[in-house]
């Protein structure tokens, strides 16, 4: 399946029979393949580029692709990332080669088949530094390599100086794609393999952070980049994310969310930090990484007395409230995990049990007062399930005077309504459902209960009347 530079230079190649690679090397070692594990490595290794870009992505089964685009003055330059990525990636046990271009086929075709000081290639040389290459730089098929080598256009510039139509006509469209891409005629898109945040603030060390108090201050420090950036765009983050790159080759990713648009660098250092008390950074953190993968506009917002007061106990106002609470659902949400802490979110319809549902709190609104405001004479309780009650009523059409409910009596003193609620014509398992008359009614010891009948009054039949909810 592959070889590494020794067993090549013994004669081994890739293709070889185990037996025949024995009798060239007879202390040959050997291990067996497990693409599925290599390809979990290569996404690892992707992750830990990111050291250098957001936008990395996995190239095949043995490469990866970096855009460097707005990244290498962070490094001195071009060439001392490139000599970065070799150099890590050798003392990791990797052996790589690193190859840039202006394109992602033209810096692919360089990695594989360009001497070392001709690697990278300079703005507007491409076409000149792939002249002279095989066509099998181009990444084509195999079919199509071995078709080129017999008509005697077994180099880029043996392609490049015929006409495009017959090339095409024996050789079909990839060809030319192929060329065009590596020459950057065409733009080559490349989906990173996560998705680059607008927001995003960085720092490298001279020398690996182990201690905790060390880490803690460069993430305050990066949370305070960030949030200075946020206010100029009049920003605030809704997922919080910090990746740590450590000295073996691994990183240490903490994500964290918040239920509304938030930049108080102190509320999101908190979050983080419940999350890095147990982080065991080894050997050491070289760079960390701080994005804002989710944000919202937030603007300014216009400080009140009892906000400055707050802390002596009085009372914020409306906006401060809301912002408090909001802080304690990141904090439960963060600490219990996401999907354990839930809100009743409002939804556009009359149907009471459809009218609100649960969903975790960090993606409701925190506008719950919408509810209550939507529905005010809705009660406080609802059951999952109506449950059936036997009614009494003078005259069929009114609301009831007596009903019993888990074997209980109850004389109505007071009722309202009825308000009429139909089922929503456009779910198909609704068809065919009869509207229901709801009447809010209060029996003879204070009580208050949600009772429907099913249905319009129908003198054949005999009306059913249900409990939906409870009130205060």
């Amino acid at each position: 399946m592959a070889v590494n530079h020794a067993a090549r230079d013994g004669g081994i190649f890739p293709g070889l029979l185990h037996a025949d690679a024995r009798a060239l090397i007879s202390d040959l070692r050997v291990i067996d393949a497990d693409p599925v594990v290599d390809a979990k490595a290569l996404a690892l290794l992707a992750d830990w580029c990111g050291r250098y870009t957001p936008w990395t992505a996995v190239d095949g089964v043995d490469g990866l692709w970096l855009d460097i685009a707005g990244c290498a003055h962070l490094f001195d330059g071009e060439a001392a990332l490139a000599d970065d990525i070799e150099e890590r990636l050798r003392g990791l046990g990797f052996a790589a080669r690193v190859g840039l271009a202006d394109s992602p086929g033209g810096a692919w075709a360089a990695a594989r088949f360009l001497a070392d000081e001709k690697k990278l290639i300079a703005v507007g040389g491409t076409r000149l530094a792939l002249a002279g290459l095989p066509s099998a730089a181009l990444r084509l098929p195999i079919d199509i390599v071995e078709g080129l080598d017999r008509m005697g256009l077994g180099r880029i510039d043996d392609l490049l100086a015929c006409p495009r139509a017959p090339l095409i006509a024996r050789f079909g469209l990839l060809l030319g794609e192929r060329i065009d891409r590596a020459l950057d005629r065409v733009t080559e898109p490349i989906s990173p393999r996560r998705p680059a945040p607008c927001w995003r603030t960085r720092l490298g060390f001279p020398e690996p952070l182990c201690r905790e108090s060390d880490i803690a201050a460069v993430v305050r420090r990066l949370i305070d980049r960030l949030c200075t950036r946020l206010a100029l765009d009049q920003r605030g983050v809704r997922r919080l994310e910090l990746v740590l790159y450590l000295v073996d080759g691994k990183t240490h990713r903490v994500a964290v969310g918040t239920s509304q648009p938030e930049r108080d660098p102190k509320h999101l250092m908190r979050l983080l930090s419940e999350h890095l008390e147990a982080f065991d950074p080894g050997f050491g953190v070289e760079v960390a990484v701080l994005a804002a993968p989710l944000t919202e506009p937030l603007g300014a917002a216009q400080l009140t007395m009892a906000v400055t007061l707050e802390g002596q106990g009085q009372l914020a106002d409306d906006a401060a409230l809301a912002a408090a609470i909001g802080r304690l659902v990141d904090s439960l949400s963060n600490r219990l995990g996401a999907g354990n802490v839930s809100r009743f979110a409002a939804r556009e319809s009359h149907v009471p049990e459809r009218a609100v549902y649960l969903r975790p709190a960090l993606e409701a609104s925190l506008d719950t007062g919408a509810i209550g405001k939507a529905n005010p004479q809705r009660s406080l309780r609802l059951f999952s399930h109506p449950e059936p009650v036997e009614a009494v009523a003078l005259v069929l059409d009114d609301p009831p005077v007596l009903f019993r409910w888990r074997r209980r009596a109850h004389r109505i003193v007071h009722a309202d309504g009825p308000e009429r609620i139909s089922p929503e014509w456009w779910r198909h398992e609704k068809r065919g459902v009869a509207p229901r008359d709801y009447y809010r009614v209060e029996d003879s010891e204070g009580r208050r209960f949600w009772l429907y009948r099913e249905g319009p009054y129908q003198p054949e039949a005999r009306p059913r009347w249900f409990l939906h909810g409870l009130f205060a």
